[in-house]
């Protein structure tokens, strides 16, 4: 049972240290599908 919980842990830190480091790089959905005439809101 601790093998499992462990295991959860280290998958959530992993994919929000994923998100983050995707973040900063440059590799969110919103500056990959718009350009400098596009406007987000």
């Amino acid at each position: 049972m601790k093998e499992i919980v462990l295991a959860f842990a280290a998958m959530a830190l992993i994919s929000v240290g994923a998100s983050f480091a995707l973040h900063e790089v440059g590799f969110s959905s919103a500056e990959q599908t718009s350009g400098n005439a596009v406007r987000l809101d």
